[in-house]
């Protein structure tokens, strides 16, 4: 794996450290301010703008709000000054959800610019990445 696959999955984990500290502020600067942003909660529609994006994050991750979950299998994908993030979400309480986390280069950093999250049906959890380069 190499460095900005390193640095795209360090942008990952502050994106959920920042849902498992229900931290607004933190998850507010996370998103990208020179691009178009969006995010799609699970069983919700598109959210498109970074006000509306950012207003919903506020509420979700007021105290009891969200659910307590952790990443896993999270895999990098660089595209030049955008890259991608493929993982599980693990709901402590039960429950998988496949995310999608987009990232773009702003001022040397990597930012997000678009979340999306769905439930997983049983039995179609797929096999933990392997170990080496992300394909």
């Amino acid at each position: 794996m190499g460095r900005l696959e390193l640095e795209v999955l360090d942008a990952n984990d502050a994106f959920y450290r920042a849902f498992a500290a229900h931290d607004a502020d933190a998850m507010a600067a996370l998103w990208a301010e020179e691009h178009p942003v969006a995010c799609v909660h699970p069983g919700s529609d598109v959210l498109v703008g970074r006000d509306a994006v950012v207003a919903s994050w506020r509420a979700v991750l007021v105290p009891g709000g969200a659910p307590d979950l952790t990443c896993s299998s999270a895999e990098a994908h660089v595209l030049g000054d955008v890259a991608f993030v493929t993982c599980h979400e693990v709901v402590r309480t039960g429950g998988r959800l496949a995310a999608t986390n987009v990232f773009v280069r702003e001022r040397g950093r990597w930012r997000i610019a678009h979340h999306q999250a769905t439930p997983i049906a049983p039995g179609q959890v797929r096999a933990a990445p392997r170990p080496g380069p992300a394909n």
